[in-house]
Parts: C-alpha cells; sequence; structure tokens
C-alpha cells in the first residue's frame, strides 16, 4: 500500500459513505471508514424509516439512468446480506396537468421506454381515493418506484463492507484532511493515518472538512412526520404504493409501514437554515405544525390532521440543488461526496460505485460531469452562511 494505512479512507458513514465503502471493498480495494456518530444514526438524512424509490425524473433526465443501474445494485446488496431493504409496491406523481415536474417526469418515462401510464383527473380519483384530486389535475404512474429502508440499508451495507474486509470506525470524528504528493493525511483524536484517497461524505456537516462546501453546502432542518388514517387499509403497500404531489404543493409520502401510521413529508419554502450542527434545533414548533396540519388537512383528506409523530434531520443543499460528487479541485486525491439535498439517498449505491471508479481508475464512464465540484455553481450569499 506504499506507506499507507490503506488504500482508501471513507469519511462519514451515511448513506453515500456506507455504500462506498461496500463498493470498494467489494472491488478489493483495502478501506478505513470513519463515522462521527453512531452507525445508522438519526442526526442526518439517511433516518425516517422509509426514503422514496423512483426512476422517473423531474427535473434532470441524465439521473433516469442512474437509478436504473441504483436498483440492481439495491437488489445486489439484498442478495448479498439477506435483508430486504426496498420494497417495489409502485407509486404516483399527481398535480396541476401542466406542472413542470409533472411534465418532466412523464417526459423522462416516454425518453427512457419506461412502463407508465398518465392518468387524467377522474382516473386519478378512483384508483388513489387517499388523494384530494381536483379537475385540473393529473397523475403519471411509476411501476418501478417504491420504498427504501434507510437505516436497514446503512447498517447493512456497513456490515457487508466489514465482511469484505474493510475496518470501520464509529464514534470517531475527523479533524483534518491533508492532501500531499504522497496520499492523504487523516487527523482524528487517535492518532494521525495517510491513505491513498480520502472519501468525503460528510451529509449536512461538510462544511467542517471540505472547504468548498463552505460557501455551497448549507445545512438545513428537515421534519418528517408521521399520520393516524381513518381507514388504514387504504394505506396498506398493496393498495397505495409510494406518492409525490407537485405544483400547489410538494409532499410526498408512502403506504403504512407498522400497519398504523402513514409517513408524509412537506417540502417547506427553504427548509429552515441549521447554522450550529452541534447542536441543531429540535423541536418543532407551532407554526410549521400548523402548516403542516393545513397541508394535510387539503390535500390528504384521509388522515387525521395532527402529526402524531415527528423527527428532525439534517441535509446539505448546494445553491442548484445537485450534489458534489467527484475529484476536489484542489486534489485528485480526495473525492467530494456531498450535498445531496434530501434526493441523493435512492441513487446511493450507484454512487458509491462511481466513487470506487473515481478512486480505482481515475474516471467513470457514468455521464455525472454535471455534478462535477469543479463545476461553476454559486455560492450562497453571505447572509445565508451567518445568522443574522
Amino acid at each position: 500500500m506504499n506507506g499507507h494505512d490503506a488504500d482508501v479512507a471513507v469519511v462519514g458513514l451515511g448513506a453515500i459513505g456506507a455504500m462506498a465503502a461496500w463498493r470498494l471493498a467489494e472491488r478489493g480495494h483495502s478501506v478505513t471508514g470513519y463515522e462521527r456518530f453512531g452507525i445508522g444514526h438519526d442526526r442526518g438524512a439517511s433516518s425516517g424509516q422509509t426514503r422514496r424509490f423512483s426512476v422517473q425524473s423531474q427535473r434532470e433526465p441524465r439521473t433516469t439512468p442512474l437509478a436504473l443501474e441504483a436498483l440492481g445494485l439495491w437488489r445486489a446488496l439484498e442478495r448479498a446480506t439477506g435483508h430486504q431493504l426496498l420494497h417495489s409496491v409502485g407509486g404516483v406523481i399527481l398535480g396541476p396537468s401542466d406542472t413542470p415536474a409533472l411534465l418532466a417526469a412523464h417526459k423522462s418515462a416516454l425518453s427512457a421506454g419506461l412502463d407508465h401510464e398518465w392518468l387524467d383527473s377522474a382516473e386519478l380519483s378512483t384508483r388513489y381515493p387517499q388523494h384530494r384530486v381536483g379537475p385540473a389535475d393529473a397523475g403519471i404512474t411509476d411501476p418501478h418506484a417504491g420504498f427504501l429502508r434507510p437505516e436497514l440499508s446503512v447498517v447493512s451495507a456497513t456490515r457487508h463492507a466489514r465482511t469484505l474486509g474493510a475496518t470501520l470506525y464509529d464514534h470517531t470524528r475527523v479533524l483534518a484532511i491533508e492532501p500531499d504528493d504522497d496520499g492523504v493525511v487523516l487527523r482524528t483524536e487517535q492518532g494521525t493515518r495517510r491513505y491513498g484517497h480520502v472519501v468525503l461524505a460528510p451529509g449536512a456537516r461538510a462544511r467542517d472538512l471540505v472547504p468548498l462546501a463552505g460557501a455551497t453546502v448549507l445545512p438545513r432542518r428537515v421534519v418528517q412526520a408521521w399520520y393516524v388514517p381513518a381507514d388504514i387499509d387504504q394505506y396498506r403497500p398493496e393498495v397505495c404504493g409510494v406518492f409525490e404531489r407537485v405544483g400547489d404543493v410538494n409532499a410526498y409520502g408512502f403506504p403504512t409501514v407498522d400497519g398504523a401510521t402513514v409517513k408524509i413529508g412537506i417540502y417547506t419554502a427553504g427548509h429552515p437554515i441549521v447554522y450550529d450542527t452541534e447542536n441543531p434545533p429540535l423541536t418543532v414548533g407551532p407554526a410549521l405544525l400548523r402548516r403542516l396540519r393545513d397541508t394535510v388537512a387539503e390535500f390528504f383528506p384521509g388522515l387525521h390532521p395532527d402529526p402524531v409523530t415527528t423527527t428532525v434531520g439534517l441535509e446539505g443543499y448546494t445553491t442548484d440543488g445537485h450534489p458534489l460528487l467527484g475529484p476536489a479541485p484542489d486534489s485528485s486525491r480526495i473525492i467530494l461526496a456531498c450535498g445531496f439535498s434530501g434526493s441523493g439517498f435512492k441513487f446511493a449505491p450507484v454512487f458509491g460505485d462511481i466513487i470506487a471508479d473515481l478512486v480505482i481508475e481515475g474516471r467513470t464512464a457514468r455521464d455525472v460531469d454535471f455534478l462535477a465540484p469543479s463545476r461553476s455553481l454559486a455560492p450562497w450569499p453571505p447572509d445565508a452562511l451567518t445568522p443574522a
């Protein structure tokens, strides 16, 4: 290993880091991983029982081939670990028929030759009575859609990486990353080690370690909530599937996984910025609770509108909505993987394999130049980076 403690270190073992550790170890590299908290913790984006999987793109058509490849890798991880991680229950995107996101999803399905149905308002009302459907609404089905179990996925990937020879440390905070001509020095409270490459996947806390992220990856607080339905049978996976409403409101949800409650996520305008990631605010205040209640009452009439459970997580957002994935502009030995804005989980296995490509081969055949950290990316305005 040319005087290195291992071929590669992975810093951050959430979804992206865990999958990178698995794919690197699977491909024969010696891997050391570091997680600041516990593996499978609830302080980042890889929590909340479920994460949506879909192959249709509402914005960037280059992500559809990545989602299809991720589907195969999710199944490969399931075979390797014996755990069901992806539940393919189908899904629907719905909203006013002229909503750009809905039309983009339809276009991506047509362009990629994906099975789907375009449903008018009457068809939506019949097939998906869980939703309030207006006369101008339409929807598109996605038979490939489903939900992932995030905590189980992260723990399963890290356990499998260990069986392949990876050494993973939890509750170990990385203090500094220092590249030089011979590799990358990594400093923790326990000492200093040297690696050929380092993968930085620190999630919403990217600004602690990634200079580029200081102005371009903004930590935001995301609240997830669970509701009690009047008729739980209307929300079972074989009936309901995953869903997303776009246009008049941006909300997503899942069928019940516990036989009692239904999870709904509601996008707030610019999820609140977290200036102190050491002590993020965990209380859900009355103003947000009112917004959640009003939205659920209007668009999901079959649910009791007051949430019975809420959780708070942190996600990193870039100014253009795309993550930083690729070599750091100042060192090809450092691979950046951060700023996934809450939408990276479904792609995590293929992103992990792309990271392995970049470490092992110095390049990847996948079309991901639009994610390169060296791209032109506007910084967040100064008033977004520090509290008023």
